[in-house]
Parts: C-alpha cells; sequence; structure tokens
C-alpha cells in the first residue's frame, strides 16, 4: 500500500513537472512572438521611408531598391514566423538591408560601409531576425552627409560560436546625445531575446569612445 502510494506521488510530481514546463516553454514562445512583431512593423516602416525618398528624387536606384525590398518582405513574411532558420538565409537578409541602405547615398556622400561575413557551417540554424537590430543603429547613428563616415560589420560562426561585431563612426549630433546606458526599445528587445534563447550562453557589450560606437555579440554553440 505505501509502495502504491509512493508511486503514485511520483507519478502526480512527474505529471505537474511536465506541465510547469510546458507552461514555461509556451510562455516563453508568447514572450519571444511579442518581441518580434514588436521589430518587424519598426524595420518595414524604416525600409518603406527609404523607398519614397529614393522615389521623391526620381533616383535610378528606385527599381533595384524596390526588388532589396521584396526580397526583405519575402523573408520577413514567410520565414521569421519560424523559430529557426538557416544562418546563410539570416545573413542574406543583412546583406539585402545594407545594400537597400546603400542605394540612399550619392559617389559624393557614401558613407565607407564594409561588410565580412564567414561560415563553418551555413546550414547552422538560428533565430530569425536577431542580429538585425544592431546593423539597423549602425545606420542610424553612423551615417552622416557632412563629415566622412563608416560603418564596419563583421559576422562569423565557427564550431564554437557565433560573432558579430558591428564599429560605426557617430556624427556630431549624435555624439552629444548619445548615451549607452539610456537604450532604445531595439536594443531592450534584443537583450530580452537572448536572456530567454541564450540564457548563460551569451555575451552582449557596447562600447562608446572617441566617437566611434562598437557593438560586440557573441552566442556559445
Amino acid at each position: 500500500m505505501v509502495l502504491g502510494t509512493a508511486i503514485e506521488l511520483i507519478t502526480k510530481l512527474d505529471r505537474e513537472s511536465k506541465r510547469y514546463d510546458e507552461l514555461k516553454r509556451q510562455k516563453i514562445i508568447k514572450e519571444l512572438n511579442f518581441l518580434k512583431n514588436q521589430l518587424n512593423p519598426h524595420f518595414l516602416f524604416n525600409a518603406l521611408n527609404n523607398i519614397y525618398s529614393l522615389a521623391s528624387r526620381k533616383s535610378e536606384n528606385t527599381t533595384p531598391s524596390i526588388m532589396l525590398l521584396s526580397n526583405i518582405l519575402r523573408y520577413v513574411l514567410y520565414e521569421s514566423g519560424k523559430d529557426k532558420v538557416f544562418i546563410h538565409q539570416e545573413m542574406d537578409f543583412i546583406k539585402n538591408y545594407v545594400n537597400l541602405e546603400k542605394l540612399k547615398f550619392s559617389d559624393t556622400n557614401a558613407p565607407q560601409i564594409k561588410c565580412y561575413f564567414s561560415f563553418a557551417n551555413e546550414n547552422y540554424t538560428v533565430e530569425p531576425l536577431l542580429f538585425i537590430t544592431l546593423i539597423e543603429n549602425a545606420f542610424k547613428h553612423g551615417i552622416s552627409y557632412v563629415t566622412p563616415s563608416f560603418i564596419l560589420i563583421s559576422f562569423k560562426e565557427d564550431n564554437e560560436e557565433i560573432f558579430l561585431s558591428v564599429i560605426n563612426s557617430v556624427g556630431k549630433k549624435d555624439d552629444q546625445n548619445i548615451n549607452t546606458n539610456k537604450e532604445g526599445i531595439g536594443i531592450e528587445n534584443l537583450k530580452k531575446r537572448l536572456e530567454l534563447l541564450y540564457p548563460g550562453k551569451h555575451s552582449f557589450k557596447q562600447i562608446y569612445e572617441n566617437s566611434t560606437f562598437k557593438a560586440f555579440l557573441k552566442i556559445k554553440k
């Protein structure tokens, strides 16, 4: 009788433990979906603004920009809802975004933009839209139409970790106001997603010095 009661108690505890784990998993999924849904409209609004600016100037880059936006939209609409995507898909998305941003500039005011991508396994999977916030911020704060400016993006995936560094100049206007302790909603959301997805397996650092802003993100496999 005692043995039967003990088995029943263990079974009940096991059921409750599984139920708790499932509720916790569902809560995390809801939080992640909420954070991604906040990101998508913000990102698309900026992309549409870029194309509107080109069209209003009757720029020859309007058509290429629409093609790039089409690729971006396809990714956001059909891939970003998935739990995981291939890392090469996420990087193609970032390349399309960078190329769309480049089309805003003429030869006379174009900033120096360099991108480096390295993969050990291009079919390794990551969460979609995880890195775009850092790229967006670089273009938001790193571009000047008056003084020389630059953005350096470096992404590396190897057998042990994923590493992204984004380094950009800071214009005079942002130079006076930028504060690494006062973060926008994009960075706040990124930090929350990292805590939910990679607890204890990531590091994120931002450094501002000498009119240069640096962001470093490392994720352990």
